[in-house]
């Protein structure tokens, strides 16, 4: 009789985590989110020896009727070949319910990486770049999830230079 007691409370405790799981992905919609914006805060023109400053401006879509949490942002930045950003955020950044929400993560680019990865690119006039990372958020229901962002693209440094009147004409 104990034998047969042990092995129903066994089967339970293996079908309880199953239906809490279908019970979560019901209940519990991953937002979206997408990279809308990389801008220079601090650069070469400041102290060209110190890290530079980017913030990367990411775009939450909260499709659910309650607020989440995003409690860790990690992150790395690719140009060319070159790794010339990554890093963390772990301050607590609160997501509204049920819309959109702009979080601004600031990175710390390295300058001889990002130097490197801009000679061999002015030769080619196009620059290959990759931003990749993941937000962890927390949810009332479903605990912490991991939603993965990446953008990638091709620049032409001349033309920005231009824009900025900076370039040849």
């Amino acid at each position: 009789m104990a034998k047969r007691l042990l092995l129903l409370f066994l089967c339970l405790a293996a079908l309880a985590p199953l239906s809490c799981k279908s019970l979560i992905r019901e209940v519990f919609r991953p937002p979206k989110i997408r990279v809308i914006d990389v801008a220079l805060a601090s650069g070469p023109l400041v102290d060209s020896g110190a890290s530079w400053t980017a913030i990367v401006s990411l775009e939450v879509d909260n499709p659910n009727d309650y607020p989440l949490t995003v409690a860790h942002v990690a992150y790395s930045a690719i140009m060319d070949t070159r790794t010339v950003a990554d890093g963390e955020r772990t301050e607590d950044i609160r997501i509204g319910a049920s819309g959109i929400t702009v979080v601004k993560v600031p990175i710390s680019v390295r300058p001889e990486a990002f130097a490197n990865a801009a000679r061999t690119v002015f030769g080619k006039r196009a620059l290959h770049y990759e931003l990749n990372g993941s937000a962890s958020l927390r949810a009332p229901i479903a605990g912490t999830v991991r939603i993965p962002f990446s953008k990638t693209g091709t620049i032409d440094p001349l033309e920005i230079l231009k824009k900025k009147g900076l370039g040849l004409n």
